[in-house]
């Protein structure tokens, strides 16, 4: 996904990782992570960068997949939900019957909104969703035809620079710092049939997710792949990019789904990681 959580891979690609290991990775850009898991199924992409919360509902209806490697993890700025900057909506009260933005209708995002609007005294029906890209978020937002939306960087920081975007104050400050954010996936078939490729692929990234530690190499890279430029680059609020997978950590997420009625039951997310 055109976020900063993937910023790793192109600086892995850029640094010549994947090469030094025998691979030629090629990025396809996704605008959501639910569109990537019938991809992965069908062979059209081996490996997909998705939010934990697609993954962890894949492995609920009993698709055959597992996350082989950690990527990203929310910093305290590094998603907000918005509004316009002459909006109306000054509190999570406010959005009441509004049209709330999120990149998918059944993930991460939804989950972010869900959370904050229960701490409100709303539930997710007191909103409607609607689908957007991230880089439509904000131009979406100021034609009107979105309230507010929820945004990841680098889009965040770079709408909030333009004037076109403030976020909507959290009921409870610091919510989702340390959240694990997304991470890779594979079939099991897939990790069957490709063994070697996949060390080779994990080998490669680890490098990536390594060099990311500095900054510099992320904003280097975010101009690459997004739609923002170098300047904008140097704002965005980065969260973490850790280099191995946290099962305590990402355990955080599945109770969060559970809390809030994406699962029928408890998950224990052991079972969804891949063994490295």
């Amino acid at each position: 996904m055109p976020t900063a959580d993937a910023a790793p891979l192109f600086v892995a690609i850029g640094k010549g990782y994947f090469e030094q290991e025998g691979l030629e990775v090629q990025p396809v850009i996704g605008t959501g992570a639910g569109a990537l898991i019938p991809q992965l199924e069908a062979g059209t992409v081996d490996l997909a960068q998705t939010d934990y919360v697609t993954t962890i509902l894949a492995g609920g209806h009993g698709k055959q997949v597992k996350v082989i490697a950690e990527t990203a993890q929310a910093g305290p700025t590094s998603y907000a939900l918005v509004v316009a900057k002459d909006s109306k909506i000054e509190s999570l009260e406010d959005l009441k019957g509004e049209k709330v933005g999120v990149n998918n209708l059944n993930g991460a995002a939804t989950l972010s909104v869900t959370a904050m609007l229960a701490d409100a005294g709303l539930d997710a029906e007191d909103v409607k969703f609607v689908e957007r890209p991230f880089p439509e978020m904000a131009n979406a937002i100021a034609a009107g035809k979105l309230d507010a939306a929820w945004l990841a960087e680098p889009y965040l920081s770079s709408s909030a620079a333009r004037g076109l975007v403030r976020a909507v104050p959290d009921v409870v400050p610091g919510r989702f710092t340390d959240l694990p954010t997304s991470g890779w996936m594979a079939t099991d078939e897939w990790r069957s049939n490709h063994p070697a490729t996949l060390a080779a692929f994990r080998r490669g990234l680890a490098k990536g997710l390594r060099a990311a530690a500095n900054r510099k190499e992320v904003e280097a890279v975010l101009p690459k792949y997004t739609k923002i430029d170098a300047e904008s680059a140097r704002d965005v609020s980065l969260g973490a990019f850790p280099t191995a997978l946290d099962p305590q950590r990402l355990q955080r997420v599945a109770d969060l789904m559970q809390r809030h009625g994406y699962l029928r039951g408890s998950v224990d997310v052991r079972k969804l990681i891949a063994e490295p």
